[in-house]
């Protein structure tokens, strides 16, 4: 499990963070791989159909104590996530 001072969330053991795809789709708005997104839903206990419903804060949650995981673990830094992290909360 990994925790940040907000949220405590398990991430699915087996993939990294790159396994997210994260990709600018326009220039406010991101996509990634909706299945992982799902399967983290489902190890944590969150409601999937909730949670599609209004993903932003789920999915910038998960981003969020990913990365922070990902680079505590020495990986490489993403590019588009360094650009997100500057512009606050605004991931769609």
């Amino acid at each position: 499990m990994t925790s940040d001072s907000l949220l405590t969330l398990k991430l699915p053991e087996g993939y990294v963070f790159a396994d997210l795809k994260l990709r600018r789709c326009a220039d406010d708005a991101i996509d990634l791989d909706m299945d992982l997104v799902q399967l983290i839903c489902k190890i944590n206990g969150l409601d999937v159909e909730k949670v599609l419903q209004n993903p932003g804060p789920v999915v910038t949650s998960i981003l969020t104590i990913w990365y922070k995981t990902h680079m505590a673990e020495g990986g490489v830094p993403d590019a588009l996530m360094e650009v997100l992290k500057t512009q606050g909360p605004r991931l769609n």
